[in-house]
């Protein structure tokens, strides 16, 4: 009897010890299940505040963005040499020759610059046929609102691939400026260049037709796009033009191509700039800003076979020189104002006019100055150095643009 009372308390013993360790793990499992309960809906109230927070509404209406586009920057040495007079501690002071036209740059959104000539500071300051500017030059540019700079021209190589690496490492050195057309390796010219202003995204890509008879050497990997360049065939550069056109789209709402121009001073566009850009126009170009004559062209709209129109400004002539011919002096901005609709979906040029410009300079090229039309009279035509008269520059302009031209 005994043993069974004993075996009876063995086994409550048992049962009871069970009991509290099922009791245990039952408070443990609840606060677990509890906790990770907890955490789940946090966590789902986190994600649904993420989520609201991160969707903005829906854009209506439009956006606009203005871009203005200058030509050749083409310093000869009665420019770098004022420029040196006028500068302190040895350096270079370019601030009057732009001083009348900055306000012009410095408005836009986004102002393009055709940098002729190439900058290697390391290397002597020279003039014609071989230039080289002093990195000042670049400094005033940044300082009075460019802010996209194009280096695919013929004079890109003037200081063979050494001063080419040099110009690209000073442009690469500054802040929020683009440069395009020059590249330090061959792949990098597939690396998008891309600004965006006012919700409008722009590419950049630069090409030229020659070097002046220089070449990039077979063994260099320079990223530049020449279309008489013996390391490529001629239908390789253009598949080549088409991948980096193709990649601005993709990354982009409209693509600028800088096209820099063999011909010199021919005031129409001949049959090889025609050909070009018809290819341009095909590979998906919406802005076509042509550079190179050092003179102006006129400016107009190429519709596509899908109805979209393209806009070719065929040169901007140059913006500064202290070339002698009257249209060489005779300059200006392209004023391209890009909007996008937001229920189309579709971005494009939605106005474009030309601001004119004189580069103005006395007796011996001195005092060289780039001034507004709107600015200019018929005493300080007077005074230019070139002998060029009022109503031949108002003339030359109403000719050359018509509806485009831009007077007030």
């Amino acid at each position: 009897m005994a043993k069974n009372n004993k075996a009876s308390k063995r086994i409550l013993s048992v049962v009871t010890i069970l009991l509290c360790i099922v009791l245990v793990f039952g408070c443990i499992y609840s606060k677990v299940s509890g906790s990770k309960r907890s955490a789940m809906t946090a966590d789902s109230n986190n994600v649904s505040s993420v989520s609201q927070e991160s969707t903005e509404p829906e854009k209506k209406g439009t956006t606009s963005a203005r871009m203005v586009c200058a030509g050749d920057n083409l310093i000869h040495q009665a420019i770098y040499t004022q420029a040196k007079s006028r500068g302190t501690n040895g350096g270079y002071d370019f601030s009057y020759a732009y001083k009348d036209v900055a306000d012009l740059v410095g408005s836009a959104d986004i102002s393009f610059l055709n940098q002729e000539t190439v900058i290697a500071p390391s290397k002597p300051v020279s003039s014609f046929p071989l230039f080289n500017s002093p990195p000042e030059l670049l400094d005033e540019m940044i300082k009075i609102g460019f802010d996209v700079f194009n280096q695919s021209t013929n004079h890109v190589m003037d200081k063979q691939v050494s001063g080419a690496i040099e110009d690209y490492d000073l442009f690469h050195s500054k802040k929020d400026i683009i440069l395009t057309g020059l590249y330090k390796t061959w792949d990098e010219m597939f690396i998008p260049q891309t600004m965006t202003r006012n919700d409008i995204t722009f590419s950049f890509v630069g090409f030229t037709e020659y070097l002046n008879g220089l070449v990039v050497p077979k063994d260099s990997d320079l990223g530049l796009v020449y279309l008489t360049d013996t390391r490529h065939t001629k239908d390789e550069l253009y598949e080549t033009m088409q991948k980096m056109i193709d990649i601005a789209k993709k990354n982009s709402d409209i693509v600028c191509v800088s096209m820099h121009w063999q011909q010199e001073d021919i005031t129409a566009p001949n049959d090889s700039q025609k050909e070009i850009v018809n290819k341009l126009v095909e590979m998906g170009a919406d802005i076509i800003i042509g550079t190179g004559p050092h003179v102006l062209q006129p400016m107009e709209y190429i519709t596509r076979e899908d109805g979209s129109k393209v806009l070719v400004i065929w040169s901007l002539g140059n913006f500064i020189s202290t070339q002698q011919n009257k249209p060489n002096l005779l300059g200006g901005l392209a004023d391209v104002t890009v909007e996008k609709n937001y229920d189309t979906g579709k971005t494009y040029v939605s106005k474009a006019g030309f601001i004119p410009t004189v580069t103005h300079y006395g007796g011996g090229r001195s005092n060289v100055r780039i001034i507004p039309f709107t600015k200019y009279d018929t005493t300080l035509a007077a005074s230019h150095g070139a002998g060029i008269s009022y109503s031949y520059i108002e003339k030359f302009y109403k000719d050359m643009f018509g509806d485009f031209l831009e007077l007030n």
